[in-house]
């Protein structure tokens, strides 16, 4: 059972990594609907405002509470985040409450000692508002990629980064009910959330081959190895037996995978933000995959030590 400083701890680390996420995931849903389907945009830019709401809740806690691993592994923001923000902003017609990136730039790590009555009520608050957010996002996805797939409704965000966004959305969800609960993590949820991730990865590392320039082959054939490499790796994920010298294995060398695609993914960042490189999609969505491989090889750490 988890004691009150690793809810603390595990509260803060899951809702802000998982939050930004969503709330990105609702900005590539708002810029991706035509005008008449204005209900589907007002709903998903509703989701983003959710998601800013709570994460400003949270930032009252966060200064001095959150592990050194997470800050040293960018899970909440990468170095790009904040000009991935302002470059969106200027390209597409949205609002992005930069602040609370501003903030968590400035975030020190620290151990919740002695976790206060009222700290510990809020966020158990924010766990349960956070579950019903994760769940009411999870319904309006797996709406819109069903309407897809019966040629109901048009979206520039096509049906397998929507199926992408679910596999996110249902960790998020799985995590918040574990620690609501207040259980702690178990040898088959690590394994099953390596292999999950690893599976996540292969389909960020295929959409980057979509959406990237076609004139950026050294992208889009770097881009194909690594989604084939974790598709590898999940495979060999499902197949395995599961002992520990096997696991051990796995971990490891998903660790240096994730390692490279994030140097990877850094440099792609950094060449669209200096305009070396184009994308058609907004690039908030790409800080978010680098983010996701972040959160992967801090997950992946975190449990190796």
């Amino acid at each position: 059972m988890l004691n009150d400083v690793s809810f603390v701890l595990q509260s803060l680390n899951s809702n802000l990594y998982y939050l930004r996420t969503i709330r990105e995931f609702s900005s590539n849903l708002q810029l991706s609907f035509l005008e008449n389907n204005n209900e589907y945009i007002e709903t998903a830019k509703d989701f983003g405002l959710r998601c800013e709401e709570l994460g400003r809740i949270l930032m009252k806690y966060a200064n001095g509470n959150v592990s050194e691993e997470a800050l040293d592994n960018h899970i909440f923001v990468t170095q790009y985040t904040l000009d991935c923000e302002l470059l969106t902003e200027k390209l597409f017609p949205i609002d992005i409450d930069t602040t609370i990136t501003e903030e968590q730039l400035k975030l020190e790590p620290g151990i919740p000692s002695n976790p206060s009555k009222d700290m510990i009520s809020e966020l158990e608050d924010i766990n349960q508002k956070a579950l019903v957010l994760v769940t009411n996002f999870i319904d309006f996805c797996t709406n819109i990629a069903r309407q897809l797939e019966n040629n109901d409704l048009f979206s520039y965000s096509y049906v397998s980064i929507i199926e992408a966004m679910l596999v996110e959305d249902e960790l998020y969800q799985l995590n918040l009910t574990r620690i609501i609960q207040r259980d702690n993590i178990s040898p088959t949820f690590i394994v099953d959330y390596e292999y999950l991730f690893n599976n996540l990865l292969k389909r960020y590392a295929s959409f980057i081959r979509g959406l990237a320039d076609p004139k950026a082959s050294n992208v889009i054939v770097r881009s194909v190895s690594f989604a084939n490499e974790f598709g590898l790796l999940a495979d060999e994920y499902r197949r395995s037996v599961a002992s520990p010298e096997v696991q051990n294995s796995l971990k490891r060398r998903s660790i240096e995978t994730v390692t490279r695609f994030i140097s990877f993914i850094s440099e792609v960042i950094s060449d669209v933000l200096n305009a070396k490189t184009y994308f058609i999609v907004e690039t908030t969505f790409l800080d978010n995959i680098l983010t996701t491989a972040n959160y992967f090889k801090y997950a992946l750490v975190t449990t190796t030590e």
